[in-house]
């Protein structure tokens, strides 16, 4: 069963062809397996998916609670000594050091709390995955991350553009040894691919992004933005709590305010290269898919590799979608392939999940026969959701058509507020915490219509997310099976 072959009738499909590769593997290896030589896009995720385990723009949002806490000149002199990871204590500042942990407390409390409470935690249990469909409606997870994702741009609104360069660079270049790409490979798949344009997609923010691209020497970005206004980054016009007792420098409009995370990511690419809709073009995406985040790109790629994922893409897609084929990979970073050239052949980052040494390659007639009766289930929901979303589509437009004027006194609040004098600022605020209240209002209201939608989107992704566990701990082939 191929793409060509699905009827139109169907809503999903398996998918033409599922890689799971089972020993860790070199960035080049992984893409003689999954990048064809005529591949006109390769787009990458940033976060997790360039570096083992590590999310490049928290990194630079704990920089800047250490550049407030310890002076800039203090953190330049210390960057020798600094360890990877999210902390820095240096004791030997005590005063220092305890205003590093109340600052990072104070930004970080409640975005991480709020990501712990809602995002993490109920991912383990049936019924926490299905109050967050409830209540967050069909994609709960960018509307949790929201929360962590504006709290980072408002720490960088708080530091100079420039100075945040320097500390995103510092920041890229402490973390080089879990790096899973480097600059040479992406030189030699351009060799290999002539004509091949890659591009990191991502939610990051522009100064870790940049310093990504420079060091990659990635061809195009494409990031969550900020309004920028005379060297600074302004802050989000979605309030943090910790500005309750600070306002912000400057505040950045809905219309310069774009957050880059998932479907966000797939309609910017489309927007700037509308001939990925084109399923002729061969493109391939790469991610780390950690919450299944960038599931959705299976209805844009023709193919797609989950890079170290701890959520992989599932086998299921939908029968429209130009996918050809799913891969997954454990991708060695540059101190496990260091250490293995010095003779230790085996070595592992500790950090890495226990994985299954042996390839298994899937065919879509392997992939329906072992999951027939789950497919059909897939299938029977996937038209039931389609018949739910359509009798709410009116009432649904209704709803949607009031985002449109709020948005608009919103910018109307955020420019005031750039222009105010000093005493005025604090009742343009309050106005604004009024119109974010109906923002909220209304978007609840939005996720309780859409609930009959979005249970059903919760039952597919279990019977998905069951399905590929049942591939990855039932694997058909031989231990000496390999890849060509």
């Amino acid at each position: 069963m191929t793409t060509a072959s699905i009827s139109p009738a169907r809503r999903m499909r398996v998918a033409d062809r599922l890689v799971i590769h089972g020993e860790p593997i070199d960035f080049r290896t992984l893409c003689l397996r999954t990048v064809p030589t005529n591949a006109k896009y390769l787009v990458l995720d940033l976060d997790r998916t360039v570096h083992l385990a590590r999310n490049m723009g928290e990194l630079l949002g704990w920089e800047v609670g250490a550049w407030h806490s310890y002076g800039p000149e203090h953190l330049a002199a210390a960057e020798p000594r600094r360890p990877q990871g999210r902390f820095f204590i240096d004791w030997r500042h005590p005063l220092a050091a305890l205003r590093y942990l109340f600052v990072g407390a104070r930004l970080w409390a409640y975005p991480g709390l709020f990501y712990l409470l809602f995002g993490k935690l109920p991912g383990r249990f049936a019924a926490g995955r299905r109050w967050t469909f409830r209540r967050f409606g069909s994609d709960p997870v960018s509307a949790v991350q929201l929360v962590p994702q504006t709290a980072l741009l408002h720490q960088l609104a708080a530091i100079p553009a420039a100075e945040l360069r320097q500390l995103a660079q510092r920041v890229w270049d402490r973390h080089a040894g879990d790096q899973v790409i480097e600059r040479s490979d992406l030189e030699w798949l351009r060799a290999r691919c002539p004509g091949i344009r890659i591009v990191i997609a991502t939610a990051s923010p522009q100064p870790i992004v940049e310093a990504a691209a420079e060091a990659l020497g990635a061809d195009d970005v494409i990031f969550s933005t900020v309004e920028q206004h005379e060297g600074w980054f302004s802050s989000p016009f979605l309030l943090h709590p910790a500005l309750s007792r600070r306002p912000p420098r400057r505040l950045s409009g809905p219309r310069d305010t774009h957050i880059n995370s998932s479907r966000a990511k797939v309609d910017a690419l489309l927007a700037r290269y509308p001939d990925l809709a084109d399923p002729a073009t061969v493109s391939v995406g790469m991610t780390d898919t950690g919450y299944g985040e960038d599931h959705c790109w299976l209805g844009h790629f023709t193919r797609v590799v989950d890079v170290n994922s701890s959520s992989p893409f599932p086998p299921f897609v939908s029968a429209s979608s130009p996918l050809q084929e799913i891969h997954s990979a454990a991708v060695l970073t540059r101190t496990e392939r260091a250490r293995r050239a010095e003779g230790e052949p085996t070595w592992t980052d500790p950090r890495r999940p226990a994985r299954d040494p042996r390839d298994r390659v899937f065919t879509a007639i392997e992939l329906s026969e072992r999951l027939a009766e789950v497919a059909e289930r897939v299938e029977q929901l996937a038209r039931r959701r389609e018949e739910r979303a359509a009798k709410l589509a009116e009432a649904r437009e209704r709803l949607a058509q009031g985002f449109e004027p709020l948005m608009s006194r919103i910018d109307a609040v955020v420019r005031a507020f750039n222009e105010a004098a000093a005493e005025q600022r604090p009742a343009l605020l309050a106005e604004l915490r009024r119109e974010l209240r109906a923002n909220h209002t209304l978007r609840r209201e939005l996720a309780r219509l859409e609930r009959p939608v979005a249970e059903i989107t919760c039952a597919m992704t279990t019977l998905f997310a069951a399905a590929r566990a049942a591939l990855g701990a039932k694997p058909r082939h031989d231990a000496g099976s390999k890849l060509a």
